[in-house]
């Protein structure tokens, strides 16, 4: 009997070390933001008309140094030759017109740098959204990453879409998600996130779309100096 139970005792503290703390891993992602200085940042939205409409996707590319604070994106419709670039540096922002490819800058308050420069990691607002569903959240070891997922239309997943999407589109009682699916990529040793996978389907303006957004950050601390275009520079 001593026998079975010590090696019953051995399987479960095993077992116990094994298990991965869901709230740990989330709570060190976000103290991980204290150490993220620089990064190349890409969402990719693409909204798919159901019963065979149109589907589009729009690419936002964002490389992004926070201490001095500079950053340029790309934004653009894929499929179709047109981006919009801008600049931010030194107090000064700076936006391409793709028509003429003509430049305008203008100066930009403190407020508004601050709005983008902890816009490259999302962990505060991903913990916020999980923390209290933990139950629902799945965790898995893959290579040196973990991986948080939410089953399938989880209902706290939908009503945290529903509210930032009111906020964002303002389509009020109308927007019901449906089909809700999140991933969530942690780096095992940095903790840092790598990247954020969400899909819903959900009827916009009469229309039942599918929207699929994946947000990935790479080149973490190593973005090099961003540099201003001459004619940019000299913009009006």
């Amino acid at each position: 009997l001593f026998t079975v139970l010590t090696v019953f005792a051995v399987f479960f503290v095993v077992a116990c070390g094994n298990k991965i703390n869901k709230e740990e891993v989330l709570k060190k992602s976000v103290e991980a933001v204290n150490n993220l200085k620089s990064a190349d940042k890409l969402v990719s939205t693409k909204i798919e008309v159901m019963n065979g409409g149109e589907t589009v996707e729009y690419l936002v590319d964002t490389s992004i140094i926070t201490e001095p604070f500079a950053m340029k994106v790309t934004m653009e419709q894929k499929g179709e030759d047109v981006k919009v670039t801008t600049f931010v540096k030194d107090g000064v922002l700076y936006m391409n017109n793709p028509i003429d490819n003509s430049w305008e800058k203008q100066d930009v308050s403190i407020e508004f740098v601050e709005q983008f420069k902890y816009s490259l990691d999302t962990s505060t607002e991903i913990y916020e959204t999980l923390k209290d569903h933990l139950d629902k959240v799945n965790i898995k070891e893959d290579g040196g990453n973990y991986v948080l997922s939410v089953a399938n239309n989880s209902d706290f997943l939908k009503e945290s879409l529903k509210e930032q999407m009111n906020n964002i589109v303002r389509q009020g009682t109308d927007f019901d998600p449906k089909n809700v699916t999140l991933e969530y990529i942690i780096d095992k040793e940095t903790y840092f996130a790598k990247s954020l996978f969400l899909s819903f389907e959900a009827k916009i303006d009469g229309q039942d779309v599918k929207v699929t957004t994946t947000n990935s950050l790479s080149n973490i601390n190593n973005v090099g100096e961003i540099t201003i275009p001459e004619e940019a520079l000299n913009a009006t």
